[in-house]
């Protein structure tokens, strides 16, 4: 991640495909069907926020030209978006009541943050073991 070799396949990353699976089943069958108790009715969503969208945010930087790499997320990355996301869910949509319907919960900042760190924590590992262990690298 800071400064590691190894190439980040943005929004074909597993733990993005993971989430772009995981969020339809919770949204549309676990929620409705009260399956999996408070974390998933209240949080999973939100841990899932950062990595599911980290990476589709990247590589349209990346296309704009204004990520001058394809390397992991690097920590500010995260901890950046953290705090976009955080301002943005938390603080501003919730003023909007009649365009979002969202509501405010200081704990959904939380989850956000354990979401980003759980994933920095395996781009970090990637990044560092899995692309020095393929053959001929």
């Amino acid at each position: 991640m800071n400064g590691q070799p190894g190439r980040f396949y943005y929004y074909t990353d597993p733990i993005c495909i993971a989430c772009l699976i995981i969020y339809p089943i919770n949204r549309w069958y676990l929620k409705p069907h009260h399956i999996g108790g408070w974390f998933t009715h209240g949080y999973l969503n939100d841990v899932m926020c950062l990595p599911l969208f980290l990476p589709m945010i990247l590589y349209g930087q990346r296309v704009l030209r204004m990520r001058g790499h394809d390397g992991y997320p690097r920590w500010w990355e995260i901890l950046q978006h953290w705090v976009i996301f955080s301002i943005l869910f938390e603080g501003i949509l919730p003023m909007m009541p009649k365009t979002f319907a969202h509501t405010q919960d200081p704990w959904n900042v939380v989850a956000y943050l354990a979401g980003g760190v759980i994933a920095g924590i395996y781009w970090n590992w990637r990044a560092r073991f899995v692309y020095r262990s393929r053959p001929g690298q």
